[in-house]
């Protein structure tokens, strides 16, 4: 029995050791994994298990016996956590065997080895040790637990039956699918649990059931899990990450066209019963696949079913299974709902537009005219398919649209042009493309030609052009018919100093300035753009107070308490300072306070004067408004005309004082700064 005993042990390691060399040497250069680590340490810790315990039982003294059983802790304190390693990763949980957790799991083996060697000293690990011999005449150690003894135990069964769990519910949840997986997996984990409980019966097959050889039968069952099957086709993780999960349907049939499996995406079509019963029955929007066989697939689109929420539309293929003979059919199922709504939206916001859009080949075709074209020019989009889209551009653009049309298939580029078209019912409109080449694009194969309708726009810039023409012959005729006069009047105030005549030397004087002032607004009116091309950063503060030195300021006292830091154009920015200034002085009184500051959203002028009545506040910055008899009422005009140009917005309140506050809103405000700055004063 002794012999028997020692026979079974190195049976044991030999084919542990076998399955570690299958593992590190042939597996491992094919695919390295933690599944193959584990399963190689597991079988690396068997066969040391088996050998010294083999090598134990036939040594010839007590000491001997010893001195094994203390070697062989070290092959045993790597089967509990490998054990575990290997239940985590085989069972989908690799995330879990980080660098950490492996640490984590060498503490305890490495303090069990430290008490296993200083054992003559403490007897933690074993507190007596005595040779014993059993009935069958089988000599072998016999020892009593040291304190420590139960903790390495209590460590070990822990990670062995939490490894047991997870091995267990993978069995358990796994698909039917699986069965020849399952069956081994169910081996391997029972076998050693098996082994270890009928070789503590006191019977004499307890030298056949060892833990090492339990270990053995476990890495030879996993082993073929691993390697026959593969992991991927084995754990129900993968198959329910890669067909469970699918959005399309998944349905496989019997050569009767039975359905035999299917996933949860297609069980939302057949329902929960569907297993057993015909396709036709289950599917019947599909019934038309199933009437004829063949060696080749079908695919039915435009499939149309009525759910709980509402009307969906499917594609399905139906394809031969095939081994060495016909086994069956598998039907996929895919949902293009939502490709339909997007497909059925872009046509109709195509069809809905208010521009024109078509698609023309190289040499002007029209091969797609969108619906909108009745809209804008009265005519029938199917008419027009086939025919030039030269022949309805006007005569003198006739060539130049050509050319741009040219250039957009031979650049491949995006081209914009105006040009001319007739109507349907022959008027003249006025349209501008924008034009690109998608000849390449399957979905497209030709030049797409983007239409508007700008004849408004058009007729608008018209009148504006013809308006600033007038206004700059205005303004040139004004400038030329006051100058005259007061040229005559400078000769005549001349004339007039040398007789010595007095008179009417203020008069004369005061009717220059006004008229100079007249002639110096109307001109800025007049010349001034409505938009400002370009900008620079500027501080607010600086130009406030340069213009302040080109305004006759008289007792005037400008206060400039806050900084800011803004994009503007710096003549334009001044003039509106300049004027504002003018204002206050005109209407305030040349002992007037000024004050120039900084809020949230932009800048203020105001003064301490009398105000604005608030019947007046939105008038003041009309043309030609003005409560003074000395003014031209053009001053805030300009300021507004400024304002407007820089796409800011000018508002008359009340300052704090009681005196006219103007406030400029709708500066940018990533580059307004309002921190306070030391106050600057000018008289």
């Amino acid at each position: 029995m002794q012999e028997l005993r020692v026979t079974v042990a190195f049976a044991a390691a030999s084919i542990s050791l076998l399955l570690a060399i299958y593992a590190f040497v042939v597996r491992w250069h094919r695919r390295p994994s933690k599944t193959l680590a584990a399963f190689g340490v597991l079988m690396l810790g068997t066969t040391g298990w088996a050998l010294t315990t083999g090598l134990g039982d036939v040594a010839p003294t007590a000491d001997g016996m010893k001195l094994w059983l203390h070697l062989e802790q070290v092959a045993i304190v790597l089967v509990p956590g490998a054990w575990f390693a290997l239940a985590l990763s085989y069972t989908g949980r690799e995330q879990w065997l980080t660098r950490e957790t492996v640490s984590l799991l060498a503490v305890e083996p490495i303090v069990t080895l430290l008490v296993t060697a200083s054992d003559p000293w403490h007897g933690l690990m074993w507190a007596e040790t005595t040779v014993a011999t059993t009935g069958a005449g089988v000599r072998y150690l016999e020892y009593t637990f040291g304190a420590y003894h139960y903790v390495h135990l209590l460590y070990s069964y822990t990670l062995i039956l939490a490894s047991v769990g997870l091995f267990m519910w993978m069995v358990l949840t796994s698909d039917r699918l699986y069965r020849r997986q399952s069956v081994a997996l169910t081996i391997g984990v029972l076998a050693p649990l098996a082994t270890n409980v009928l070789g503590g019966s006191g019977q004499p097959w307890d030298v056949l059931f060892t833990m090492p050889t339990g270990l053995t039968i476990a890495g030879l069952a996993l082993g073929y899990a691993i390697f026959r099957f593969r992991l991927l086709d084995v754990v129900p993780v993968g198959r329910a990450t890669v067909i469970e999960n699918m959005r399309d349907g998944f349905v496989v049939l019997d050569e009767d066209g039975r359905i035999v499996d299917l996933n949860p995406a297609a069980r939302t079509l057949a329902g929960d019963d569907a297993i057993g019963r015909h396709a036709r029955t289950a599917l019947p929007e599909m019934a038309q696949l199933f009437e004829t066989t063949g060696p080749e697939g079908r695919t039915h689109d435009d499939i149309v079913v009525e759910t709980d929420e509402g009307q969906r539309f499917f594609t399905a293929h139906l394809s031969p299974l095939r081994d060495d003979d016909h086994l069956g059919r598998l039907l996929t199922i895919r949902d293009v709902t939502d490709n339909r709504r997007i497909e059925k939206r872009y046509q109709a916001l195509i069809e809905n537009a208010s521009d024109i859009i078509t698609v023309v080949d190289h040499e002007s075709t029209l091969e797609y005219v969108s619906p909108s074209i009745d809209r804008v020019l009265g005519y029938d989009p199917e008419t027009l398919l086939g025919q030039s889209l030269l022949t309805y551009v006007h005569s003198d653009d006739r060539d130049r649209v050509g050319n741009a049309l040219e250039t957009i298939g031979v650049d491949n580029s995006t081209v914009r042009f105006e040009y001319r078209v007739e109507d349907a019912t022959g008027s003249v409109r006025v349209v501008e493309s924008v034009g690109q080449d998608l000849t390449e694009n399957p979905f497209v194969q030709g030049i797409v030609v983007h239409t508007r309708d700008v004849t408004e726009r058009h007729r608008r810039e018209q009148e504006l052009e013809r308006a600033n023409e007038h206004l700059e012959t205005f303004a040139s005729a004004i400038s030329h018919d006051l100058r005259n006069p007061l040229n005559v009047a400078a000769g005549n105030l001349e004339l007039a100093r040398l007789e010595g005549d007095e008179e009417y030397f203020e008069s004369v004087e005061s009717a220059h300035e006004r008229m100079e002032t007249l002639i110096r607004d109307l001109l800025t009116l007049a010349k001034q753009g409505q938009t400002v091309a370009e900008t620079d950063t500027l501080d607010l503060g600086a130009v406030a107070t340069d213009a302040w030195e080109t305004v006759e300021t008289a007792r005037a006292t400008l206060d400039v308490r806050e900084t800011a830091t803004i994009d503007a154009d710096r003549n334009r920015l001044r003039q509106l300072f300049e004027n504002l200034y003018r204002n206050a002085i005109d209407h305030a009184g040349e002992d007037v306070k000024i004050r120039v500051g900084t809020f949230e959203d932009g800048f203020f002028v105001e003064d301490d004067g009398p105000g604005i009545p608030d019947e007046h506040r939105e008038d003041v910055f009309q043309s030609g408004y003005t409560t003074s008899d000395d003014g031209t009422g053009f001053g805030l005009a300009i300021v507004q005309n400024i304002v407007d140009a820089h796409g800011w917005s000018i508002r008359a309140t009340e300052s704090g004082s009681g005196g006219a506050r103007f406030e400029i809103e709708q500066v940018e405000p990533h580059s307004l700064s309002t921190e306070p700055a030391e106050s600057s004063q000018r008289e």
